[in-house]
This record gives structure tokens, sequence and C-alpha cells, in this order.
């Protein structure tokens, strides 16, 4: 019996995961925005610059930081479930051993033989999750590869 490489549990969490984020981000703001309106009022204007500087450093960071990867991870988790997909049949080659950023999200390459239109054959490249586990795979071994662009969405042994 084949598991999905994805399901919708697998969204719903990240997407609760990134609003958990959110208000984590959110509190502290709220709080310095409380102290930026008190020194507004009473013209404390070093404390004012400051906590404003503060509030600009918090949601930089905390967005580049917490929210960004959860963010790139569920449209890669939208467009594997939800979005327009494609399947292949092709022999598998390897998976590399490095990680690679692609999108904001880590996946490791994945080459298959696939054939041009004059039947030669060439490496074809797709992207393998790096959070998921690659099942035990003998080189030559035929592929089911259900994938959005060149992101593997899911994969299974024929």
């Amino acid at each position: 019996m084949h598991t999905p490489l994805y399901t919708e549990k697998d969204y719903e969490a990240i997407v609760k995961q990134q609003h958990k984020r959110w208000l984590l981000l959110t509190l502290p703001c709220l709080l310095l925005l409380a102290v930026l309106l008190i020194a507004l009022l009473s013209r404390i204007l070093w404390l004012a610059s400051t906590v404003t500087i503060l509030i600009g450093v918090l949601l930089i960071a905390g967005n580049d930081l917490l929210i960004k990867p959860l963010h790139c991870y569920e449209l890669h988790l939208d467009h594997s479930l939800h979005g327009r997909t494609s399947e292949s049949e092709l022999p598998f080659l390897r998976l590399s051993d490095n990680i690679d950023l692609v999108d904001g999200v880590h996946y490791r390459q994945l080459f298959c033989t696939d054939k041009d239109s004059k039947g030669r054959p060439y490496e074809r490249l797709f992207y393998f999750d790096a959070e998921k586990v690659f099942p035990a795979i003998e080189p030559g071994a035929v592929l089911h590869i259900t994938h959005h662009d060149l992101f593997v969405a899911d994969l299974e042994l024929v």
C-alpha cells in the first residue's frame, strides 16, 4: 500500500504553526507599540526612536527567521497538494547528498533518466524535499513521480 508523501494534515499543521509564530511575533510588537505611544505622548523622543527601531528590527528579523521558512514550505505543500501536477515514470539514477535551498525550501536533487524528442537519454532533475525520508531504491528502478514543475509531490516505486 502506498502512503502519500504529503497529506492535508501536513498542510494544516504548517498553517497552524505559522499562525502561532505570527502571534509570538505580534505580542512583543504590540507591547512595544504601547511603549511607543506613551513615549510620543510624553514627548520622550529618544525612547520613541529607540522603540520604533526595535519594532522594525523585530518585524524584519522575525519575519525572515520565523515566518518566511514556514510560508515557503506552506507554498510548496499547497502546490504539491492542490496545484497542477504532472506524472512521469522514469528509471531512478541517484539522489544527491547535498541539500539545496530552492524557493526557500531545502531540497535534495533527484536524478532520473528520461529521453528527449529524438529518443536520446538524458538526466532529468527533480527536487525532493530534504525533510522527507527518501525510500531505499536501487538505481535503475522505475519510479512513478508526481511533480509540480521540478518539485516532487509524490513518489512511488513501480
